[in-house]
């Protein structure tokens, strides 16, 4: 990518858009091998075809008056020029995300997001790409016409369909596969079995060729309907008194014992989930690539355990609204109710800090294996693939968000003497580094669960005991 096409100062970046806009909004473009989802992306906002080498990240297409591109690397609080010229050679930080401005139409009502790579996607890229598309509009799922879908891509695809509202898929290279026809009904048979809903998911045969596109204007169409019927979902809706005839403190009880059994809950499948973790960095260390390729692994398994983790948070936060209010309300709490008592609760929580913490904490794994956190909005930002962390008002409980810093990943490199051979990291020491590095990351997660959990029992004390005292529902 020309840097001069692309870049622009950071005084004059675009602001961010707020998450609750830029989530809800957001299509994810996830594909097979060599499928060509960046072609189709660049050729739906009508982008020139510029290579993006962005590795591991996750590139985000969202509007901007003028291209430009930011890279947002865990540990720093500002996103940085995409490429930086001044960057030293040699193992760096990688990006966690790529966000690129683009004047189009379609990002005005839609933005998209690349997956990392060029298929095939490994389960956490997976995980962080289906919780992504679950907060957003929905997934596009770009085919190659020259072979059918693997067992892999339709486990994804099922375990998609179990979570998605909607789905598209997209077939490209028509125009290099004169079968096209027969492989799309392959396609479509292959999927049929796998469900009712990827059944009957809508298929935009493409061509990319910049001589001949086809099938786009199609796809572009198909996504802007999306953004219609999920603006048509969230209009305002009617707000109505809520009463409460209960009385006494039982509330008290059953919001206690929602919260205890879920924070234990929680804490527990962190430690499985970092046990599984540290199985999978040990086989790593086990093939060919070993150390050198522990950080990258390692990095992108504790993205995929802080999504997890978030979103277990936000379902328990739901679950425990739902399960306290629709006891104390007279009558069951409906999803203006829910909405409303989440949004309250979000001030409650953000109230009860009058000792100057900040919200938000990114924690980042150090070349010591310890854990250190970095606060604010913009260091946690740095850790999401979808971006502007943690403004939701409707998100009671901050995110969670983990990962290494810029030492860990150069500290299992090959060292380079001149005229000698690269001197490779010791195995031992690598397992005993990720060993430590997991017992204090589980502590440390244990730590923010714990403390969140606390929050989430405070503010709903303070909502219910109003409540209560009020006969009435004052969120």
């Amino acid at each position: 990518m020309p840097a001069g096409n692309i870049r622009g100062s950071r005084s004059n970046r675009q602001p961010s858009t707020p998450s609750h806009s830029l989530r809800r909004s957001c299509a994810v473009v996830a594909g097979t091998a060599r499928s060509g989802k960046t072609a189709l992306v660049d050729a739906l906002i009508r982008r020139p075809a510029e290579p993006i080498e962005a590795g591991d990240a996750w590139v985000v297409f969202r509007h901007g008056e003028r291209p430009e591109a930011w890279a947002f690397v865990p540990g720093h609080r500002e996103a940085r020029p995409f490429p930086d010229p001044s960057t030293v050679k040699g193992p760096a930080r990688p990006a966690r995300r790529i966000e690129i401005t683009h004047p189009s139409p379609l990002l005005k009502r839609v933005t998209l997001i690349d997956t990392p790579g060029r298929g095939d996607l490994d389960p956490a890229t997976a995980e962080i790409s289906l919780d992504a598309a679950a907060d957003g509009l929905g997934l596009v799922f770009v085919v190659d016409a020259a072979a059918p879908l693997g067992r892999a891509d339709l486990d994804l695809l099922t375990a998609a369909a179990d979570r998605l509202e909607r789905i598209a898929f997209v077939l490209t290279h028509i125009d290099q596969h004169d079968e096209w026809p027969e492989m799309l009904a392959a396609n479509r048979a292959l999927l049929a079995a796998r469900g009712p809903r990827l059944a009957t998911a809508p298929w935009f045969p493409v061509s990319l060729e910049p001589a001949s596109i086809f099938g786009v204007a199609e796809l572009r169409h198909q996504l802007e309907a999306w953004a219609d019927e999920r603006a048509d979902a969230g209009a305002p809706k009617k707000i109505t008194a809520t009463t409460v005839s209960a009385t006494g403190d039982a509330w008290q009880e059953h919001l206690e014992r929602e919260i205890r059994a879920r924070r234990l809950a929680a804490v527990e499948r962190v430690s499985i989930d970092l046990a599984t973790i540290h199985v999978r960095c040990v086989q790593e260390l086990g093939s060919g690539k070993g150390c050198p390729e522990l950080p990258r692994v390692l990095d992108r398994h504790l993205h995929a355990l802080s999504v997890r983790s978030s979103r277990q948070l936000r379902t328990d936060t739901r679950e425990v609204i739902d399960a306290v209010f629709g006891a104390l309300l007279d009558a069951p709490p409906d999803e203006v109710v829910l909405a409303r008592i989440a949004i309250a609760a979000r001030r409650a929580v953000d109230g009860a800090r009058d000792d100057g913490r900040e919200r938000d904490r990114a924690l980042l794994v150090t070349t010591t294996s310890g854990v250190a956190s970095l606060t604010g909005t913009g260091a946690l930002d740095g850790l999401s693939a979808i971006g502007a962390a943690g403004e939701d008002p409707a998100q009671v409980l901050s995110p969670l968000g983990i990962g290494l810093n810029a030492g860990s990943f150069a500290m299992w490199q090959p060292r380079y003497a001149p005229g000698g051979p690269p001197k490779l990291p010791d195995k031992k020491e690598c397992r005993r580094w990720l060993q430590h590095a997991l017992r204090e990351i589980e502590v440390e997660l244990g730590h923010e669960l714990s403390e969140r959990y606390a929050e989430l029992r405070q503010a709903l004390s303070i909502i219910a005991g109003d409540a209560v005292d009020h006969g009435v529902l004052l969120a």
